[in-house]
C-alpha cells in the first residue's frame, strides 16, 4: 500500500510523553508506503519526500528514534510515528526518507495510490 499527499509540514515531539511539538521543515512530494509484515523483523513502512530545508538539525541520521508527525496547512494532524532518518536506502536527490519503527496511525486526507489490502 502506498499513499500520497502533497505538501505537509514535518513536526517531531519535544520529549517522550510531551505535548509539545517543534516545526522541523515543509515537505512536498509525500509519500507514505507500508506497512511490512507482521513479525518479519524490518521497519512498518517509511515516509520519502522532498524537505524544503534538508539541513535541517533534526535530520540528523545518527539521532535516536524520534516521534515525528506531519501537519496539513491548516494544522491537522496527518500522519504520526515513532521512527529515524534512514540514510542508507536509495532515494531521489532532495529527498529524505523517514523509517518508521512502528505501526502508526494515518490520520487526514491521504490519497490512496494503490488499493489498500488492509489498513
Amino acid at each position: 500500500m502506498s499513499r500520497r499527499i502533497e505538501h505537509c509540514r514535518l513536526e517531531m515531539r519535544e520529549s517522550t510523553g510531551s505535548d509539545e511539538w517543534t516545526a522541523v521543515t515543509a515537505l512536498s512530494e509525500v509519500e507514505w508506503t507500508g506497512f511490512a509484515p507482521a513479525g518479519c523483523g524490518v521497519d512498518q513502512g517509511r515516509v520519502i519526500a522532498r524537505p524544503a530545508d534538508a539541513s535541517v538539525a533534526a535530520l540528523d541520521a545518527d539521532a535516536p528514534d524520534r516521534v515525528w508527525r506531519l501537519v496539513d496547512s491548516d494544522g491537522g494532524a496527518l500522519f504520526e510515528f515513532l521512527g529515524y532518518v534512514d540514510d542508507r536506502r536509495p532515494r531521489a536527490a532532495g529527498q529524505i526518507v523517514l523509517g518508521i519503527s512502528t505501526t502508526p496511525e494515518l490520520l487526514g486526507a491521504w490519497s490512496e495510490l494503490q488499493a489498500a489490502t488492509a489498513d
